[in-house]
Order: C-alpha cells, then sequence, then structure tokens
C-alpha cells in the first residue's frame, strides 16, 4: 500500500483554490470566509495548525484540545466553549473531507454523514454508512451544548443518566392510575422535571368572562410514556432541550473602534449643550453647512454618513500637500501599509504618489548640505541652475553637479529638534520607497522614472556621517532590486557611486552594495561589464573567502562570477598580481564541498569468478629438507607423512594408484618403501574420503584413488607451506601447451624460507657469486635478465643490488602471501566473497523550488568561477607561460586530484565538475551558448 501523500499546500491563495475545487468536485458547498464570532477565520492557518496536531481525529480523542485552537486565534476565554465548537464546526464542514481525501490520501465518508451532520464526535476516517447511525435529534445537540456552554474539545459524548430498571408498580402504590395520591421521589438516575399544571384543578362557572381555555391536563395511555411516573425510562426517551439563540454584543474598546475617543468627546459635548436648547440648537444648525459657506450663501447640507477618503488616498493626499503635520501623518502610516500590505499597495493605482515620494526623499540635501534641488520635467537646458534635475530624461554631469553644490557640509555635532524631526521623516520616506520596491511591480514602476535613478544617485553619495547610516543603507537596499532592470555602462554615475561601497568597514553596507553590483543589468538584453574595479577591492574581496560568514561568502563569489568571466580582468589580475589566480584556485577547491550534507551509501561489490580453466597439478617433488625429516619415520608412518605433504582431501578428484605409487617409490626407492598393496591400503587410512577404485571400461581398466588430490602448495610435517621457485629455467616449446601456461620449464624447487629462496634465485639462476665473507661480488657481474614467471623487466643488471632488489618484489613476504600467488598462477585462486563497500555522498545546496532543482550556493558558485578561469587559461594563457608550463598546469595541475575526489564524492555538482575537466584534459572546448549571466560563449564585448 502506498503511503499517504502528506502534503500541505504553503501558498495560501493556492490552497483555498484547491479546496474550492475539492468541494464542487464533492458536490459540498464552502465557505472561503469562515467566521466565529462574526470574525473571519483563515482557513489556511488552521488547517495547518489542525494538521500539526495530527488531523481532526487525534484532536477529537483528547479532551480540551480544541480549545487550544481557539486561543491560537485570539479569542478570550468568555463563552470559550461556544466559539470551540463554532471553530470546530468551521474545520468540519469546510476542511475535514478534505483533510482525509488529500493528507491522508484515502475516501472520506460520504456527505451525508459528514457535511450534513454536526461536528459532534470523532473518527472521520473510520465513519462509514454501516457504522455509523446518528440520532434524529442529532441536529440539535451542538446548539444545545453551545448554549450551556459545557462543549469540551473532546468532544464526547453528552452524559445521559445511565440505563437502570425501575421497580414495576405494585398494586395500592401511589400512582395517577386510576386516583392521584402523593408523588413518589424520584430516583437519583432520574432528571427532576416540576409540574407545568397546578395541583389543584379550576372549577369553570358559565358566568365566568370568556377568557383563554384553560390548559388541558395531557393524559398518558401507559405509565412507559409519563415522565411524572417512577417507571419512565429516561434513557431511551431522553431528548434535549430546545435550543435558544446566542445574542453577543462586542464591547467598544480604543482597540476595535478607532472613534472611540472622538465619540466619547461627542457625547461629553451633547451632554454640555443639552444644558443650554440655544446653544443646541445653533450648533445643529452649523454642523448642517458645508465647510467655508455660512448660512446667507448656502444651505446645502453634509450626508451625515459621510467618512472622507480611505487611509490609502488620505496619506497620498497628506504627502502631496506639503503641510508638515498632514505629511508626517502619511509617512506613519505609508511606512506601516507598506510593510504589512505591500502587495495591494502599487504605484500604479495611485497617481503621483511615486513623484511625492522622491521628492520629498531628495529634501536630504537641504538638511546635509543646505542645497534644495529643483525639479524640470523640460528638456536639458544649460540655463538651469546646477541644483536641478531633469526628471524627464535624467540629469547629465550628475556627478559634476553634486560635488559642485555639496560645498557646505552642515555640521552634524549639533542637531536641534526640529531638524532631527525632519531626518526622521526623510528616513520614513526612504523606508517606504524601499518596502515598495521588494514587489516587482514597483520595482519595474520605479525603474521606469530617470529622477529615480537620480535620487539614489543623490542618496549614496552623501558624506559618511552617523546620522545618514539608515538613509543610506535604505538606499542601497532599494539599488539591490532595482539594477536589475538598468543596463548602466562603465562610466554611469551610479555605477561610479557604488564601486566605493565595496571598500566598507559595514557588513550590511557591503552585502548591499555587492548585491547591487552582480544584479545590473540582469533582466536586460545587454551584457555588464563589471570592469574599472581597483586591483585591491579583489584582493580583500578574495580574503572574505576565508570567513565563516556564508551569506558574504556567497555574495562575494557571486561578484567574483561576474569578474572573472571578463578575461580582460582576468589578464590585469596575472600582470599586476600573479599569485592570486593560483590561490584563488586552491580556495575554491576546498569550497567545493561546503555545507555539504553527507550520507552513506552501501555497495556490495562481487568480482566475476575466473573463466580461465586450472591447470593441472602434478604431485610435488619434496624438497632436501622435508626428504630429511620423513627418514627419521619408519614405514608406514613415512608414507603417511608424505602423503599428507603432497595431497589433500578432495572428494570430486582422483589419481591413479600408479601415478602416486610410483611418485612415492621413486623418492624412497633407495630406503626400502612400502610394498604397493600396503601403501594403497594407507592412503586409506591416511585420508577419510580415499578409497580405491577400479573404472571399468571396453579399452582398459582403471585403478584410482577417489577422494584426494596433489596439494598446489607444499606443505611440512607440521603444515607450515613452503617457498617455490617460478623462476623459467628454458625457453617453452612452441607446440607443447602447458609449457606455454608457464609450468613445464619453471624451476618448481620448493625452499622452507623466503632468504633460501632469495639465495637460491642470485646465485644460482643469476649467476652472482659470493665472496669469502657471504656478500655478494660486484665484479664480473653476468648480464641475466630476469625470467621470473610473468616478470616484464627487459633490461639486464648492472649491480648485485639491483638483482637483489628487484628479486625482492617478486618473492612474497609471507609463506600465506606465496601459497596466495601460486593459485593465482594456476588459476585456481578461490572465487572471492561479496564485499560491502561503504561510500560517502555529499550533496550541496539546491534550490527545490525551480523545476528541475537547481544547484545554488557558495559551491555551486566556486565551480563557476573555476570555470571561467579555466576557460581564460586556455584561450588567453599564452603570453603567461613560464618555462614551457602552460597557464593551465600552473592554475590546476596541484589540484586535479581534489577535483576527481570530489566528482566522485559530490552528486549535485558531478556534471559542472565534468565541464570543468574536459576544460583541464581539451584545452580549447566548443562551448553551447548558454544564458547571457553565464558568458558561455565567451566573445569579446566591445564596450
Amino acid at each position: 500500500m502506498a503511503p499517504p501523500p502528506q502534503r500541505i499546500i504553503e501558498d495560501e491563495e493556492e490552497f483555498l483554490n484547491d479546496v474550492a475545487a475539492f468541494h464542487e468536485k464533492r458536490g459540498t458547498s464552502f465557505d472561503r470566509d469562515g467566521k466565529v464570532s462574526g470574525r473571519p477565520i483563515p482557513l489556511h492557518k488552521l488547517y495547518k495548525l489542525v494538521l500539526a496536531r495530527g488531523g481532526y481525529d487525534s484532536l477529537s480523542a483528547e479532551r480540551m484540545q480544541w480549545r487550544t485552537l481557539v486561543r491560537e486565534f485570539g479569542f478570550g476565554k468568555v463563552h470559550e466553549g461556544v466559539m470551540t465548537f463554532q471553530l470546530k464546526t468551521v474545520y468540519y464542514k469546510n476542511l475535514a473531507a478534505y483533510e482525509i481525501a488529500t493528507y491522508w490520501g484515502e475516501e472520506p465518508p460520504p456527505k451525508e454523514i459528514l457535511e450534513d451532520r454536526s461536528a459532534k464526535g470523532g473518527n472521520l476516517r473510520t465513519r462509514t454508512l454501516e457504522n455509523y447511525a446518528p440520532a434524529s435529534s442529532q441536529a440539535n445537540e451542538p446548539a444545545n451544548a453551545a448554549i450551556d456552554g459545557n462543549f469540551d474539545s473532546a468532544d464526547e459524548e453528552q452524559v445521559t443518566p445511565k440505563h437502570e430498571k425501575t421497580e414495576s408498580e405494585e398494586p395500592g402504590s401511589a400512582t395517577r392510575y386510576p386516583m392521584r395520591q402523593l408523588r413518589q421521589d424520584p430516583k437519583r438516575t432520574q432528571m427532576y422535571q416540576p409540574e407545568t399544571q397546578l395541583a389543584r384543578t379550576r372549577n369553570i362557572r358559565a358566568t365566568d368572562s370568556p377568557s383563554a381555555p384553560p390548559a388541558q391536563q395531557q393524559f398518558y395511555q401507559n405509565t412507559a410514556s409519563d415522565p411524572y411516573n417512577p417507571t419512565f425510562d429516561w434513557f431511551n426517551n431522553y431528548k434535549p432541550s430546545l435550543s435558544r439563540p446566542l445574542t453577543l454584543q462586542q464591547v467598544k474598546t480604543p482597540g476595535n473602534d478607532p472613534e472611540f475617543y472622538t465619540n466619547k468627546a461627542k457625547q461629553k459635548l451633547q451632554k454640555e449643550l443639552e444644558k443650554d436648547p440655544r446653544k443646541l440648537r445653533e450648533a445643529a444648525r452649523k454642523s448642517e453647512l458645508l465647510p467655508g459657506l455660512d448660512g446667507k450663501d448656502s444651505r446645502k447640507v453634509v450626508h451625515a454618513g459621510l467618512n472622507g477618503p480611505n487611509i490609502y488616498q488620505r496619506c497620498l493626499y497628506g504627502l502631496r500637500s506639503g503641510i508638515p503635520e498632514e505629511q508626517e501623518f502619511a509617512l506613519h502610516h505609508l511606512v506601516k501599509v507598506s510593510c504589512e500590505r505591500g502587495d495591494k499597495y502599487k504605484f500604479e493605482g495611485f497617481p503621483y504618489l511615486a513623484e511625492s515620494l522622491l521628492e520629498k526623499a531628495l529634501q536630504i540635501t537641504e538638511i546635509v548640505y543646505g542645497v534644495k534641488w529643483d525639479i524640470t520635467y523640460d528638456e536639458d537646458d544649460e540655463g538651469l541652475p546646477l541644483n536641478t534635475l531633469y526628471a524627464a530624461t535624467g540629469t547629465k554631469n550628475l556627478l559634476e553637479r553634486i560635488q559642485l553644490t555639496s560645498v557646505n557640509v552642515e555640521d552634524e555635532t549639533l542637531e536641534d529638534a526640529e531638524t532631527s524631526r525632519k531626518l526622521d521623516r526623510l528616513k520614513e520616506t526612504i523606508l517606504v520607497i524601499r518596502n515598495m520596491v521588494t514587489l516587482n511591480d514597483n520595482a519595474v514602476f520605479l525603474s521606469k522614472f530617470p529622477l529615480f535613478k537620480d535620487c539614489l544617485t543623490i542618496a549614496i553619495t552623501l558624506p559618511d556621517q552617523p546620522r545618514l547610516a539608515e538613509f543610506k543603507l535604505s538606499a542601497l537596499e532599494i539599488l539591490e532590486h532595482v539594477t536589475r532592470y538598468w543596463a548602466l555602462v562603465p562610466k554611469d554615475p551610479l555605477y561610479l557611486s557604488l564601486i566605493p561601497y565595496i571598500e566598507s568597514n559595514d557588513r550590511a553596507t557591503l552585502i548591499s552594495s555587492i548585491r547591487a553590483i552582480n544584479n545590473i543589468g540582469i533582466d536586460t538584453p545587454a551584457i555588464h561589464r563589471l570592469t574599472d574595479i581597483p586591483i585591491q577591492s579583489i584582493v580583500r574581496l578574495f580574503s572574505f573567502t576565508l570567513l565563516d560568514d556564508d551569506l558574504l561568502v556567497e555574495t562575494t563569489l557571486d561578484f567574483l562570477y561576474e569578474y572573472t568571466a571578463m578575461p580582460e580582468n582576468n589578464t590585469e589580475l596575472m600582470t599586476n598580481i600573479p599569485w592570486l589566480l593560483p590561490q584563488m584556485v586552491g580556495r575554491l577547491t576546498g569550497l567545493l564541498l561546503h555545507e555539504s550534507i553527507t550520507r552513506e551509501e552501501s555497495v556490495i561489490a562481487k568480482l566475476q569468478p575466473a573463466k580461465t580453466t586450472p591447470l593441472p597439478c602434478p604431485v610435488p617433488t619434496i624438497a632436501n629438507e622435508l626428504y630429511v625429516e620423513l627418514l627419521r619415520f619408519h614405514e608406514p608412518e613415512r608414507s603417511s607423512r608424505w602423503l599428507r605433504c603432497c595431497f589433500e582431501e578432495s572428494p570430486n578428484d582422483d589419481i591413479t594408484q600408479i601415478a602416486i605409487w610410483q611418485a612415492y617409490q621413486q623418492r624412497f626407492v633407495q630406503h626400502n618403501p612400502i610394498p604397493a598393496a600396503d601403501f594403497i591400503k594407507n592412503v586409506s587410512t591416511t585420508f577419510s574420503t580415499a578409497q580405491a577404485q577400479v573404472i571399468n571400461s571396453p579399452v582398459q581398466a582403471r585403478f584410482i584413488i577417489k577422494g584426494i588430490k596433489p596439494r598446489r602448495v607444499l606443505i611440512d610435517v607440521h603444515g607450515r607451506p613452503y617457498y617455490k621457485c617460478l623462476w623459467h629455467i628454458n625457453h617453452a616449446e612452441p607446440g607443447d601447451q602447458a609449457a606455454r601456461q608457464g609450468q613445464k620449464y619453471l624451476c618448481n624447487t620448493w625452499y622452507s624460507t623466503r632468504d633460501k629462496l632469495l639465495a637460491h634465485l642470485i646465485s644460482d639462476h643469476m649467476g652472482v657469486q659470493r665472496t669469502l665473507d657471504g656478500q655478494f661480488a660486484e665484479n664480473d657481474l653476468p648480464t641475466h635478465r630476469c625470467r621470473w614467471n610473468q616478470c616484464k623487466h627487459q633490461s639486464p643488471f648492472t649491480t648485485a643490488r639491483g638483482i637483489a632488489q628487484h628479486l625482492s618484489v617478486h618473492v612474497p613476504a609471507t609463506p600465506e602471501a606465496m601459497s596466495k600467488l601460486l593459485h593465482e598462477v594456476a588459476f585456481d585462486a578461490k572465487e572471492p566473497e561479496p564485499t560491502t563497500i561503504k561510500h560517502h555522498i555529499h550533496f550541496t545546496a539546491v534550490d527545490t523550488e525551480v523545476h528541475p532543482p537547481a544547484p545554488y550556493g557558495v559551491a555551486w558558485m566556486s565551480v563557476m568561477i573555476l570555470r571561467n578561469l579555466a576557460r581564460f587559461a586556455n584561450k588567453h594563457g599564452q603570453p603567461f607561460e613560464k618555462n614551457g608550463v602552460k597557464l593551465i598546469e600552473q592554475l590546476f595541475g596541484t589540484h586535479r586530484y581534489r577535483l576527481f575526489k570530489n566528482l566522485g564524492l559530490n552528486k549535485v555538482l558531478g556534471p559542472h565538475i565534468i565541464d570543468l575537466m574536459q576544460l583541464l584534459d581539451k584545452g580549447v572546448k566548443e562551448e553551447k551558448s548558454g544564458v547571457k549571466r553565464e558568458h558561455e560563449d565567451d566573445e569579446e564585448v566591445t564596450a
């Protein structure tokens, strides 16, 4: 069974549309604005809160859990039970079925037992038509519970009297049948209901006036239906009381009524006027006239419910009025509106709002320089003063104008209250613009204003004063959002004003300025040339990559990526500071696994078995040392020891009886070997699996011993392996198949130690003589070549030391290693068992909001800069070659191994590292045309 999707849509509008489509398909109604006690409830927030607590059924299974949700929406404890049920009903009607279908991946119950019923109870996911049988009076239960105020979060079944059988009536008991006597006291499990009829009946006379007919006493057919009878079954006949509408009236406070104090003052004034009727009539007459008119000129009456423009229009009009108090009011509210409702407040919907804010922001120069900038929408006129900005076409020579008009800088050490208040208003102005340009529509709208660009240039060229730090930082944050829409040329005043901020010591200022430069021209067809950057600034930026500050490092790498994409920038670096790029390559290679997530993967490596047939194994010829040791034993113990040294048990193999007997007889013929018949019997005695057999055939019968085979490695009487000489003593004959496989013409002598085998090789096969003191003689060395099996060394040796060192490589260090070598040479090695290899895989940052997911972050920017440097070294590195070493080798020669290692570890950046390695191996690469920022074609861009 597939796991449930358990997915929540994060976007609120998309979530509501998805729920609406679900209810339309289900055939049920959907209320997008669910309300609790008259207040709208955000369904998206309610849905996330419920699922965070385990879903509808989990909340309903525990007491008092739904009440915790009420507090999340700011409701008080007054009427908490009522509001809890209303909140649960909102979720039950609109989101319960949606939760079951989309989050749990199950089929929700039909609407007849879900939406058409009340929110009482739980277990919705297991509710079916068969197991759910609601009472006919269930529709009235929620209202009654809300009225009684006893609703709890667990939504447990309403407690009713326990069903107990009552005693039957006895003859003569006090009942209403046939006559009324004293009323019995009800049982404890029986609800008390007072009598609604008078105990004493009133006799109606004929002379009485015709009034309302008396209420007739209700008669019951039996005691089972009479609630006054002690035997009445309250459990089965219980019916809750009718619901009563709950009326709540909101208490007006200054928090929910903006006109609270105004109305209070009006009521106080009204009470004072009521004391003097003449003043009251005069006030009523004046309130009917329009402002600015008297009773003789006009009798126009203003409507009593006129509230004036909304807050957006009032802020706009207040800002344009020029009245300080109105502007202060407007800016105060604009800051809040732009921060909280920026998506609803767009420049294009409110004409002249952008112009008014820019004109207000330009007043900063009046405080700093004492200069007021005049704004004209005419064409450029040389006759206008220097403090004139051309709003329609942009101001030429703006930096020169700023320098000429900013001669007198106001002293900041002493500042009066009025200046401080004006500066606060200007900070609010630039903050409003900053908040509004975070919306792309507003940023695009303002980017088309030449006046906006001039205003930002003036803002970032203000002097470095602490009181202006907030104003300038807001201007730089504005540039982060709008420079992407401007194709700035290298000599643009705004671009030249941004470059000095790279040397800033303030982190926020530095990051904002670098981002503003990085974003220049991204959304324009033109390619921005990141030039005219001081070399010392580049060195300083590269030093930031050593810091433990991911945001600053990523911003710096983004800047270096655009900088190294221009070949002339790299040429300037290699010419002036040639050590920078090699160090940069080393640091960037180390950042390829920055902040990566490591996961361990296990891979079962199963080697393929050898397909070559193992070589036949002859009976080994025992060494002289072993021969002397075996002579110490008498028959048949000698033959048993020899068999154990030369043979081993193998149930599927066999050997002829004549072959094994001849091998033993030839070796011990001079020492009275055991007779053949006794020897064959001794074989079966020595090995439990050995058995003498006769194989009949039409040609000739074969006498074999089944269950043993010759050893590939000779062992001594204690089970220790011997060393075997694999020296070729003669060339193989052309037609000899066994000789070609390297077994027939080998030396095949055995030695108990490694030193004895080495001495045998040097003296007997290489012909090196020893001196009287046991050393090898260096004179008259033969010109023999190494003929060890499968040795590929062809040149002859010139020194005895060289011969010994070479042969030491061939002879294994331990007897076990020698045994393994002998099996490998004979193609008789055992199939290796599957090995589990554990790999550590690294995953760097990936942007999952795009499709397909794309890498980003420090690691990705590092590999992109490395690609820029490799491309530059291949195409433009010839002038920087040193001693025949190409620039590509100077930069990447010592880092190839680390790059290969990162290629195997980093799965996210694997394709990008492969492209980098291809650039290093193949030189100039045919590039595909990519996006503009990557400059993949690397064309020479003209200014």
